[in-house]
């Protein structure tokens, strides 16, 4: 267990700066979503709770997924240990490559905790200072949360599993700096070919008049995030990422080893 907290606060260490850059976008973040609903709880207007209803539902739907986003991304220990020669002297170190994986997925996890108990906090805040009851019937605004900052964490750990994968095939700052511009370019060439790239669809049809979306569509997709099931399927679809992201830094560390 003292191998594992050396090994996560060393991890810790090398990506602190990061980890701040990460906060403090956070913070500012869910600050600015709050003002709105510190000045509409304060106004003390009955006829605007609804519509305070549906930013605080809006304000806390953005902090989680940007939550989950900053959670799931990327730390940077990869680049981090290439570029200050931790493979250099990893070699005589007791820690196996498959417990310094398990180390980077544990880092990983205080990461995806850390980032959720703030998008937790941020809805219990946005409750208190807004002073109505967010819970509508059949959509409990807690599990709508997780299932968004999950949903988020999943889909930014997917490319990150990619991202580390490839990376694990850079010993040095040249290769680090070479790969990584074919991983920019990679994914310059996929956006251009599913047609990402703004302004590239020439065949867009014109704007019909009425809602884009439905009033029924969003209801529907409300109770979607808010349902039971759909937290186990994105849990379910969370744990198989933790074990991918076990494997790939498992490999990648065997790679360096070897």
């Amino acid at each position: 267990m003292k191998l594992y907290r050396s090994l996560i606060y060393r991890e810790l260490k090398l990506t602190r700066k990061r980890c701040i850059l990460m906060l403090i976008l956070f913070l500012l973040l869910s600050l600015l979503m709050l003002l709105p609903i510190m000045i509409g709880g304060l106004s003390g207007d009955s006829e605007m709770e609804e519509d305070l209803l549906s930013i605080v539902w809006l304000a806390s739907g953005i902090v989680a997924l940007t939550g989950g986003f900053l959670a799931g991304t990327n730390n940077g220990l990869q680049k981090a240990d290439i570029n200050s020669g931790w493979k250099r002297y990893s070699f005589i170190l007791p820690p196996t490559a498959k417990q310094q994986a398990l180390s980077d997925l544990l880092t990983k996890l205080c990461y995806i905790l850390f980032f959720g108990l703030l998008s937790a906090a941020f809805l219990m805040v946005c409750n208190i200072v807004s002073g109505i009851n967010t819970t509508l019937e059949g959509i409990d605004p807690i599990c709508r949360m997780l299932n968004i900052y999950l949903g988020a964490v999943c889909a930014v750990m997917l490319v990150d599993i990619a991202y580390s994968y490839i990376m694990m095939f850079a010993n040095d700052k040249k290769q680090l700096k070479l790969i990584s511009l074919l991983a920019f370019v990679g994914a310059g060439a996929v956006f251009k070919v599913f047609g990402l790239f703004p302004g590239m669809n020439k065949t867009e049809k014109p704007a019909e008049d009425g809602p884009m979306i439905s009033e029924e569509a969003v209801n529907k997709f409300e109770t979607f995030l808010s349902s039971g099931k759909t937290s186990l399927c994105i849990l379910a679809v969370f744990v198989v990422l933790c074990v991918l992201f076990f494997l790939a830094m498992w490999r990648s560390h065997e790679r360096r080893e070897s």
